[in-house]
Formats: structure tokens, sequence, C-alpha cells
């Protein structure tokens, strides 16, 4: 049965990168009918935190990405990787390492001098019973290196393709560091392969870490899963994403107002070659393959995101929208009213500011600043809305038009600022009857009052 994991460490918020791997992980374990394990690397003791462990699992559960065994915690399993290297060492694929870390930065410096890549040089790999007894005697910290074999390791990558590295691509990295915690590539190697996972399926940086994965697991009798590398995400410049790209997490965007299954329907088809169009979780995992990765950089667009969740709006039922704002069931005509011209969430709770309060933004007050309002078309429109509580569209459009002198087009901007607030919303017709009358004369007033600018008056 076809075993897959996530495995974040939890010393940040769960970035959109991330998200995508286990996304991946997710559907292929529902197309394959295998199971998800969710894995918490947290070994790196001084960085990991309970809030983000806890901001990662609610991000996931947010977006829909359900796991059908964990969470598993490395930490909880120190004793476990005890055993292991216990074994690696009684094998002989694996010894004590003494060197100090000083003497261990000065040959890092003095490889670096020599324009070498910095590589532990074996000097406790052959040390002799006498000289281990002797530093064992002086009490000498030390570390658990893995003996490496010194061979190619290659493997068919189940996105990339055939990958090679040569036989001095693997040194003798640490499997147990000084205080007793595991080092990544051992820890992970040891949950691969007790846990029974089948595929690897995680990001291309992660490519120089699995011939060391490999050989660990090779080296504990057991064999190595399928691996498979997906692109890294890209800003529009080609960079690794990254805070300066703007939203990188999934917090991020769901701070801006982004529906989970838009990010989870982008993040299904990015990179791969299918259509780009929406699809539910159940479609995306009914179209799986790896094949359909490529391997070539990937962009993360946030526009076509918005694309995605502009789309959702468009076609979500507005009880759902209300529940997302925390919104009661007397906000359905306008939410219904709204959700043709928003893309998001947030533009959504700022478009409902048009029925709740009289504020003009400064856009619409730089606007009839510009081209003036006429204080007798005001008043003679406050006084119409006053006599009228319920007069149409229609028919306001055909009392006020061609009065004080307005062309068209200007007469509906000044009646879309009046009315709403803005330049630019859903079409006046589809939202008049829902903005209560009191709020527009509100308005009018706060408009006459001058406060954002000068109005002409006449």
């Amino acid at each position: 049965m076809v075993r897959v994991r996530f495995a974040p460490s939890p010393t940040g918020h769960l970035h959109v990168g991330n998200t995508r791997t286990a996304l991946t992980n997710c559907l292929f374990a529902r197309k394959e009918q295998g199971a998800f394990v969710l894995r918490i690397e947290d070994t790196d003791i001084e960085r990991s935190t309970e809030d983000y462990e806890r901001s990662i699992l609610d991000d996931l559960k947010w977006l829909g990405i359900s796991w059908d065994e964990g969470p598993v915690r490395q930490t909880d399993r120190l004793a476990v990787y005890h055993v292991y290297a216990e074994e690696l060492l009684d094998k002989g694929s694996a010894y004590k390492c003494y060197c100090t870390e000083e003497e261990l930065e000065r040959k890092r410096k003095e490889a670096l001098r020599k324009g070498n890549p910095p590589r532990y040089d074996g000097t406790c790999r052959e040390l002799s019973p006498a000289d281990r007894g002797r530093l064992e005697g002086e009490g000498r910290p030390f570390v658990v290196r893995f003996r490496s074999s010194a061979r190619p390791v290659s493997w068919t990558d189940g996105i990339c393709g055939v990958l090679h590295f040569p036989h001095h691509a693997v040194d003798d990295f640490i499997l147990l560091k000084q205080s007793g915690v595991p080092s990544y590539n051992f820890a992970a190697a040891v949950d691969d392969a007790e846990m029974g996972i089948t595929h690897v399926i995680r990001g291309a940086d992660h490519v120089p870490n699995t011939p060391k994965q490999i050989m660990l697991i090779e080296a504990l009798g057991k064999t190595p899963p399928q691996y498979a590398h997906h692109s890294l995400l890209l800003g529009n410049d080609r960079k690794p994403l990254s805070k300066r790209h703007g939203a990188t997490s999934v917090r991020d965007f769901r701070e801006m107002g982004i529906l989970s299954a838009a990010l989870t329907n982008y993040l299904g088809v990015l990179g791969r070659s299918i259509p780009q169009g929406i699809l539910s979780v159940g479609e995306l995992a009914e179209t799986f393959s790896l094949s359909s990765f490529s391997p070539s950089d990937t962009i993360f667009d946030i526009d076509k995101l918005i694309w995605f969740s502009k789309e959702y709006l468009r076609s979500a039922d507005p009880e759902e929208i209300m529940e997302e704002l925390g919104l009661r069931g007397e906000y359905r005509d306008k939410v219904l009213a709204l959700r043709e011209n928003v893309s998001t969430l947030k533009e959504m709770k700022e478009y409902l500011r048009i029925f709740e309060g009289a504020d003009v933004d400064e856009e619409g007050r730089a606007y009839l600043s510009q081209t003036g309002l006429p204080d007798g078309f005001a008043q003679g429109l406050k006084e119409l809305l006053a006599m009228n509580n319920t007069v149409p569209f229609d028919g306001l459009i055909k009392a006020t038009e061609g009065k004080a002198g307005l062309k068209r087009k200007e007469l509906f901007m000044i009646l879309r600022i009046l009315f709403t607030g803005r330049k630019s919303g859903p079409p006046l017709k589809d939202i008049f009857h829902l903005i209560p009358k009191d709020i527009i004369i509100e308005r009018i007033d706060c408009c006459l009052a001058d406060k954002g600018g000068k109005i002409t008056r006449g």
C-alpha cells in the first residue's frame, strides 16, 4: 500500500511552497487509496514552538488537507534514534567523532581558503582503540558520524528522471549531535524506514539530502522509498518565493481573504500539465499523477490565485460567504449583489461598508473636489430621498438627469460616490435598493460639509 508523509518543521507559519508539498502528498494518497502520515520534524529545539505547530495544523485543516496518521513528533522519538545509532555503531557503519568545534571551524575555513567545499576530513574515522579509550577517559564530548560508503548514488526520480551523485558527494555527516539530538537526515531516514513510507514527494531543495538518506536506509538493511522532487515556487523575478514578493504563508493569504478552496485549487494545478481551471479536491486527486509535474521552475502568480478566488466567490453559496465573514442572514441579498465584483473576502467586507456607514473614501472625495458637487443638486437629491424612501433607481435617474448641467457620465459618477462612498463597485441599480436611505442622506451631508477637500457650491 502507498504510504506518504508530510513533515513540516514548526519554526514558522506554513509557507505556500510547503503547502504545495502537503497537498501533493495528500492527493497522491487519495488517488492510490493509500495512507498520508503527518510528521512534525521538531528537532530544531531552539526554533520550534508549539504555537507554530498549532498554526500549521490549523492551516492544513482550513485548506481541507487531512491526514490518516499523526501528527508524530520527532522529539517524542529521541530514544528510537539512539537505538538506531547504536545499531549503526555496532555494524561499523557509524563512529564517534571527538573533534572540537574549534578544530572543525579551523578546517572549514582552511578548505574555503583553498577553494574546496567544507567537508569533514575523517580525523576520527579510523581512531585506534587506545586513542578512542583515551578520549573517552578524558570525557571528551562527541558526535556520531555516518561512515560514508564513498560510492556513487543514483535513483530514478518520479518527477526529475534519473539523478546521479558521484562517489565523493557524501562525506561522513553527523547522525547524533553532542546534545544527543538527531540530525535532520538521520531522523528523516529512520522515520521513513520505520513508518514504511513508500514514496517521498518533496521540494527540489531536498535533492542533495536524498543520497545521504538512501545510504542510511540501506545501511539499516531496509529498502529506500521512491523519491520525487517537485520544483520550487518562484516569484515573478524568477527568484525563490520569499517575503520580498509579498504574501508567502497560508496565514498571509487567509488574512488577504483568499478562499481556502481557491488556494487549494491553484496549488493543485500549479506546475502541472493539466487544465488550469476550477477543479474540486476530488477532481484534483482523480487527475493526479507524478508524470503531470514539470521539473522546470514554477512561477507563483498572485494574480492567477486572485482569479481563482474571484471565480470561487462568484459561484459560492451566499451562506458560505456569510459564515466565513461571521455575518447573519440579513446580509444574504447584499452578499449576492457584491460577489460578482470582489475577488477576496477582504474586499467583500470592505464593500459591505457601503450599507453600514456614511464614510466616503479619499478617491471619491478627490473626484468631487475636482469635478464639483452643485449644492442645489445635492440638496434636491436629499429632499427627493427624504420624501420618497422607496424611490426606485430608474425613477431617481429620471428625476436627476440633466440637472445642474451635469453630463450623464458625471451624473452617474457623482451618484455612485454619494450613494456608496466610492468611485468603483457593483452596478448602482443592483445595490441602490439595499442601501438605507438615511445613510445616503448622511453621505450627502458629509460631502457638502467639505471634509475631504474643496467642493464647489452652486
